[in-house]
C-alpha cells in the first residue's frame, strides 16, 4: 500500500491529428475546469517542457500569477498548503504530449503526490499504443490513467450548422456556391471549424460592407424599427434588386406604380414581404430537417454522400489517414452495419491490432483488411441545404428517387421516420407559439397517417393467413399459349394491401403537396438577396489564397504593393533602374524562353542598373552587381550548350 502513495493521477485527451483547433479545445477544457472543478488550473505548451526547470517555472509562474526569484516546487507546495481548506487539488494542462520530457516529469512528481497532488491532463494526437510505447514499466506504474476522446471536427462543423446557421436566430444565410465554397475548404484543407467560423464572418462583412440596404437583416423583432428609418436611397436601392422586379412584373399594372413612387406605400409592401421572407426561412429550414430524417438513412444515398479516403503506408507501418476524419470506432460500426461501401480490398493475413485502435481495423475472421477507398453513404444536413438552395429539390431526379425507395420501407421503419418528422413539426410550432397554420395542418395530416398505419399493423396481426388462390389457364394448351398466358397475367397488378394503399397515399402527399410547398429555392422569393449572401467570387480572392498569381504581380509590377512613385511603370512591359533588383531580374527573364543564359542575363541587368558609357560589354563585375543572379534556385542542368562571343 505504500507503492500507491506515489501513483499520478492522470487524464489522455486524444484530440486526433485531424483537429487544428486545439488551442481553442484545451482553452475551452481550462476553462471548465476552472468554473466546475478547481479555479487552479495551468497550461503548458510543448515548448515550455523542453527541460525540468523550464517546466516547474513555468507551472509556478501560473499557478501563483506573479514571478519571484525562486520558481521550484517548494513555492508550490508553500502556496498548496495555505489552500487546502478549500481546494482539493490542483490541475496542469499540457497540450501535446512528449514522451521524452514528459516521463521524466512524472517521476519527478510522483514524489510530491502527498505534500502536492497534482492532476495531469495530456493532449495526444495519436493513440493509446503511443503512450504505452513511450513510457517504460517504471514510469507507467506510478501512473493512474484515464483516456478520453474528443469528437471528430465534421462533427462540430454539423453541430455548427444545425444549431446556429440553420436557426431563427441567425438571419444570415449564404448561397448555394459560397456555403459550398466554405465546406470545401474545411473538408479538403484544414478541418478547423474555427476556420469556417472566420470565413463564415467573412462572408458576413462583405454582405453589410457592399450595401446600406442589409440593414433589413437583423432579428425580426428590430425589423418595423429598421423599416422606418430607411432613407431615400436605401429604399431605390431595395426598388433595384432583380428578385424585387420579378415580383412587380408579376403584379397588376394599377398596383406597380405606388410601388414605384409612393416611399410610404412602399414601405408597407417591404415589411409584408420581408415577415413572409422570414417565415419562409423558418419554414424551409424545418422542412429540410424533415427531407434529411426521410432520406439520410436510404441506401445508396440519394441526395448525396461523403467519401472517406484511407492512404496505407509500409506493410511494418501500417496506419490510417481519414481524411474526413470520422474516427476509427465510427467507421468500424458502419462497415459492421454495412453503410460503406469498400472499393478496394488488400488481405496482408492475421495480425494482431488489438493494441492500437488507430492502426486499422481489428481481427476479424483472422484476416485484417486495409481499406484503401472507402465510399460513406450517409449524407448530412448540410448537404441537403446545398442542394435544396441551388435549385427546387422537389424537382431533382435524387428526390424521386428517394420516395421510390421510401415506398419500400417496412410499417415499422416509417413509423419510426413518422416519429421523428413530427417532432420536428413540434418543435418549430412551440418555437413559433403555436403561430403558424400551414404547419399545424401539416402536423395534423402527419398524425392521421401516423395512427391509421399503427392501427393496420394491429389488424394485420390478428388476420389470419389466407390460402393462395388457384389460376385457370385453361386445358390442353401449347408452350406459345402458356408463355401468352403468362406475359397477360404478369402485365395484371397486384392489388395493393390497406398499408401499401396507405403509405403510397402518405409519399404521395409528402412529394406532392409539402415538400415542393415549402423547399422553394430563395431565389424565387422576394428580397431575398438581403438575408442570402451571393458573391462567392469575391470571398474566394480573400479567403482562398493565390501565390502564384500574388507574386507575378509584386514582381512584374511592385508599385502595386509598395505604393511608391520609384516603381510606377507607364507600361507592364517596361523596365526601370529605380526598381528593386529582384523585379528587374524577373522581368528580364519573362523575356527569355524556358530557359536564359547566366552570362546574357547578367549582361542585360547590367546595361539596365549600370550601363557602360560605350555600350560595350563589361567583363569585370563587381560582387554586389553579380548577387542578384546568383541565388541557387535560378540554375538547373541543361545539355544545351550556348557560346558567348
Amino acid at each position: 500500500m505504500a507503492g500507491l502513495s506515489t501513483v499520478t493521477e492522470n487524464y489522455f485527451v486524444f484530440a486526433g491529428v485531424n483537429i487544428p483547433d486545439h488551442d481553442a479545445l484545451f482553452a475551452t477544457l481550462s476553462s471548465q475546469l476552472r468554473q466546475k472543478v478547481t479555479p487552479h488550473v495551468a497550461t503548458l505548451q510543448l515548448r515550455n517542457c523542453a527541460t525540468i526547470r523550464s517546466t516547474v517555472e513555468h507551472l509556478v509562474l501560473q499557478f501563483m500569477s506573479r514571478k519571484d526569484g525562486n520558481m521550484s516546487l517548494e513555492v508550490m507546495i508553500n502556496l498548496y498548503a495555505g489552500l487546502k481548506e478549500n481546494c482539493v487539488f490542483m490541475s496542469l494542462i499540457v497540450k501535446q504530449y512528449r514522451h521524452k520530457c514528459s516521463f521524466v516529469d512524472i517521476r519527478v512528481y510522483s514524489g510530491y503526490v502527498k505534500s502536492l497532488p497534482l492532476v495531469f491532463v495530456f493532449g495526444v494526437a495519436t493513440a493509446v499504443c503511443a503512450l504505452h510505447r513511450s513510457l517504460p514499466y517504471h514510469v507507467s506504474s506510478k501512473l493512474c490513467n484515464e483516456v478520453f476522446h474528443s469528437e471528430p471536427s465534421i462533427t462540430y462543423l454539423n453541430q455548427v450548422i444545425d444549431k446556429v446557421l440553420l436557426t431563427s436566430k441567425c438571419p444570415f444565410h449564404l448561397d448555394d456556391r459560397t456555403f459550398k465554397l466554405l465546406t470545401d475548404i474545411f473538408l479538403f484543407y484544414d478541418f478547423s471549424v474555427h476556420g469556417f467560423i472566420q470565413h463564415f464572418k467573412y462572408c458576413m462583412i462583405e454582405h453589410f460592407f457592399n450595401s446600406n440596404s442589409k440593414v433589413l437583416c437583423c432579428p425580426i423583432a428590430d425589423m418595423p424599427q429598421n423599416i422606418k428609418s430607411l432613407s431615400e436611397e436605401q429604399l431605390e436601392e431595395l426598388r433595384q434588386l432583380s428578385s424585387f422586379r420579378q415580383y412587380v412584373d408579376t403584379l397588376p399594372k394599377k398596383e406597380k406604380a405606388p410601388l414605384l413612387l409612393d416611399n410610404s406605400h412602399f414601405k408597407v409592401v417591404l415589411q409584408k414581404l420581408m415577415v413572409e421572407l422570414y417565415e419562409y426561412v423558418q419554414n424551409f429550414h424545418t422542412f429540410l430537417r424533415c427531407l434529411h430524417v426521410l432520406t439520410s438513412s436510404l441506401p445508396k444515398a440519394p441526395l448525396g454522400k461523403h467519401v472517406c479516403i484511407a492512404i496505407v503506408l509500409r506493410k511494418d507501418e501500417i496506419k490510417f489517414v481519414l481524411l474526413t476524419c470520422y474516427g476509427t470506432k465510427i467507421i468500424l460500426q458502419w462497415l459492421k452495419e454495412g453503410k460503406l461501401v469498400i472499393n478496394k480490398i488488400s488481405q496482408l493475413g492475421p495480425m494482431d491490432l488489438s493494441t492500437n485502435s488507430r492502426c486499422g481495423p481489428p481481427d476479424i475472421l483472422g484476416v485484417v483488411y486495409i481499406v484503401l477507398l472507402i465510399a460513406c453513404l450517409c449524407f448530412q444536413l448540410r448537404e441537403v441545404y446545398s442542394m435544396a438552395v441551388a435549385s427546387n429539390v422537389s424537382e431533382a431526379s435524387q428526390f424521386k428517387e428517394c420516395f421510390q425507395l421510401l415506398g419500400f420501407q417496412s410499417r415499422e421503419e416509417l413509423l419510426d421516420k413518422i416519429e421523428k418528422v413530427l417532432s420536428i413539426l413540434q418543435s418549430a410550432m412551440k418555437e413559433k407559439s403555436g403561430k403558424c397554420p400551414l404547419l399545424k395542418e401539416v402536423e395534423q395530416k402527419l398524425s392521421e397517417y401516423h395512427t391509421k398505419i399503427a392501427e393496420l399493423g394491429m389488424k394485420t396481426a390478428e388476420q389470419t393467413l389466407k390460402s393462395p388462390t388457384k389460376i385457370d389457364i385453361g386445358e390442353n394448351i401449347n408452350r406459345h399459349q402458356l408463355k401468352e398466358k403468362l406475359l397477360e397475367l404478369s402485365r395484371k397488378q397486384r392489388p395493393l394491401s390497406a398499408y401499401e394503399e396507405t403509405r403510397k397515399s402518405l409519399l404521395d402527399y409528402l412529394a406532392g403537396s409539402v415538400f415542393p410547398q415549402f423547399l422553394v429555392p430563395p431565389v424565387a422569393v422576394p428580397f431575398h438577396e438581403v438575408l442570402f449572401f451571393s458573391n462567392m467570387a469575391r470571398v474566394k480572392r480573400h479567403i482562398v489564397g493565390t501565390p502564384r498569381a500574388a507574386v507575378h504581380m509584386a514582381l512584374n509590377n511592385p508599385c502595386y504593393y509598395l505604393q511608391c512613385d520609384c516603381c510606377r511603370l507607364d507600361k507592364s512591359s517596361s523596365v526601370s533602374s529605380t526598381l528593386p533588383d529582384i523585379c528587374i531580374v524577373y522581368k528580364l527573364h519573362l523575356e527569355c524562353g524556358r530557359l536564359i543564359n547566366m552570362y546574357d542575363w547578367l549582361q542585360a541587368f547590367l546595361a539596365i542598373v549600370s550601363p557602360s558609357e560605350s555600350g560595350e560589354e563589361q567583363r569585370e563585375v563587381p560582387p554586389q552587381m553579380q548577387y542578384p543572379l546568383i541565388q541557387p534556385c535560378y540554375f538547373t542542368s541543361t545539355a544545351f550548350k550556348l557560346e558567348n562571343k
